[in-house]
């Protein structure tokens, strides 16, 4: 007995000594004296799971169970065997024959756990990551399961909460550092995440969601260059992912480098020509560009995929009998808007100072004392409420319309708004026959270049003596004209022409800077203009 346990140890040696081939031969050799022995059928099993062959590794685990059939552990190690094999129900089998030999193991609680993560079974994987940290409160791995499980029930204050106990224990855990990231992004917490991830990146700088995430951060912040800088980085870890080469045109568009975002919505079409928003935005880039015919080409692929979209429709009459397009493609606001929404106050209140709501505001209080106590406001293109924020304190009711119900999103969680409308602005105003005392249109006309449907509407809307504020882009080259932001800019000629046509009588007129773009200010018109009462 003394000779075997000195064989068998000596092999021993050689498995932990990463000879395995060596230490197979010992353990087979030994087995041909005694095919029976446990210990050594139980040593060859973790070698042949060490090796990747987990079927044999599964048999040789079954065989030391029949010898040793009290052993834990076996039972445990047989399950990670049929588990590597995809065998999840089988695992999970012998997880709970170990579970009722030894109620307190806690790596087979803890194992069991992951099989019934894996099965979507989160309450039940839940309890038993819980009681494998009530058996083990340093059990590392158990924490790291438990918050993932957390997460995918979507308990995030709870997963942040488990993956900050595990970091106390394991500062340097890059996987909790991410995942505690992607929990802080999902709340929104967007400093708190960069943090975890810039984290990450310290010692996995090429780490593809890192990067990924990093660039959403930045995005959320409104900091687009550095947005920029990690999706690039992402791009090159991942050269054919598609929203990445997407967000990258969202971006450059954003920053009014159409000719940048085109090749990105280029290289997105080109690994799935049948991307609807890489066209629709291709086709407003290429117009911006004064490419009408690539434009053309692209708003009739968006139209192929989307034959029922009126918009879409629209555009290519518009560009097909050669004429200028009167107003960007709703669909081409929604989409940017939605994609936009969740960085859009950061973006330009800081990248962008942008400063129509203020200039707005003083304009309307300014003449407020003609207008009844509490007013009755619409307002246009409202997106996440901006313009809502200032005027709410003068309103008895207060609407806000607009095209992105992700913007619209926004602005419902910030309480402003009496009601909120997912709508086409002239649309909308069809049915609103006076019904406000001001219409609001900040930073919304931009986006239309023909006012005159816009100015018909919003005059029916207005009661007697009621405000339209606005603003536009400026121009000296015609009525109106599309920049290469893709928004349009307007003659001041052409906004006193139509004011005067629809009933408008001109209270306050002013130059202004609404923002900056590319680094430079954005020449504007600011308007209030009077409903002049119905005689």
């Amino acid at each position: 007995m003394t000779n075997k346990i000195l064989d068998f140890a000596a092999v021993q040696q050689l498995h932990l000594s990463g000879e395995w081939d060596a230490a197979k031969k010992g353990y087979l050799a030994l087995l041909k004296n005694n095919p029976k022995d446990g210990d050594t059928l139980h040593a060859l099993g973790m070698l042949t799971a060490q090796q990747g062959d987990f079927s044999a590794a599964a048999d040789y685990f079954k065989k030391a169970i029949k010898s040793q059939p009290n052993d834990p552990t076996l039972f445990l190690n047989l399950g990670n065997a049929l588990k590597s094999l995809g065998s999840y129900s089988e695992a999970a089998e012998e997880y709970l024959r170990a579970i009722q030999l030894d109620p307190d193991y806690p790596t087979a609680l803890n194992n069991l756990g992951t099989i019934y993560f894996i099965q979507e079974k989160l309450t039940e994987a839940e309890k038993l990551f819980k009681l494998a940290i009530e058996k083990n409160p340093d059990y590392i791995d158990a924490y790291y399961n438990l918050g993932l499980a957390l997460g995918k029930q979507d308990k995030l204050p709870e997963a942040a909460d488990i993956y900050q106990k595990l970091i106390l224990q394991a500062p340097e855990h890059a996987a909790a550092h991410f995942q505690l990231g992607c929990v802080l992004l999902k709340q929104n917490k967007i400093p708190e995440a960069e943090k975890q991830f810039l984290e990450v990146e310290k010692n996995y700088p090429h780490h593809l969601e890192t990067q990924s995430n990093l660039g959403t951060c930045y995005l959320k912040l409104g900091a687009l260059n550095e947005a920029k800088k990690h999706y690039l980085h992402a791009l090159d870890l991942a050269p054919e992912d598609i929203q990445i080469l997407f967000n990258l045109g969202v971006i450059y568009s954003q920053q009014g480098y159409m000719d940048n975002a085109i090749q990105y919505y280029q290289r997105a079409l080109q690994l799935d020509p049948d991307f609807f928003a890489a066209h629709n935005n291709l086709g407003v880039a290429f117009l911006s560009v004064q490419h009408a015919k690539y434009a053309l080409h692209h708003f009739r692929e968006a139209l192929r995929l989307q034959p029922n979209n009126e918009a879409i429709r629209y555009t290519v009459q518009m560009l097909s009998q050669d004429q200028r397009l009167l107003a960007s493609p709703p669909e081409y606001i929604r989409n940017l808007f939605d994609t936009y929404a969740d960085h859009y106050d950061q973006h330009l209140l800081t990248a962008l100072e942008y400063k129509v709501p203020t200039l707005l505001f003083e304009a309307v209080t300014s003449l407020s004392k003609k207008l009844p106590a509490k007013l009755d406001i619409l307002d246009l293109g409202c997106g996440t409420g901006l313009c809502g924020a200032l005027f709410k304190p003068l309103a008895h009711q207060l609407i806000g319309v607009d095209l992105s119900a992700n913007m619209l999103a926004v602005a419902a969680q910030k309480n402003i708004y009496d009601s909120l409308v997912t709508s086409d602005l002239v649309i909308y105003l069809k049915d609103q026959n006076t019904q406000f005392d001001v219409v609001l249109a900040g930073d919304v006309l931009v986006y239309i270049g023909d006012l005159q449907s816009l100015f018909a509407a919003v005059s029916r809307a207005l009661r007697d003596n009621g405000l339209f504020a606005f603003n536009t882009e400026m121009t000296e080259q015609a009525d109106f004209t599309m920049n290469p932001s893709g928004r349009f800019s307007h003659q001041k000629s052409y906004l006193d022409k139509l004011a005067t046509q629809h009933g408008f009588t001109i209270a306050t007129y002013k130059k202004v800077i609404t923002r900056q773009q590319n680094n430079s200010p954005v020449q504007g018109h600011l308007y209030v203009l009077v409903r002049t009462p119905t005689p």
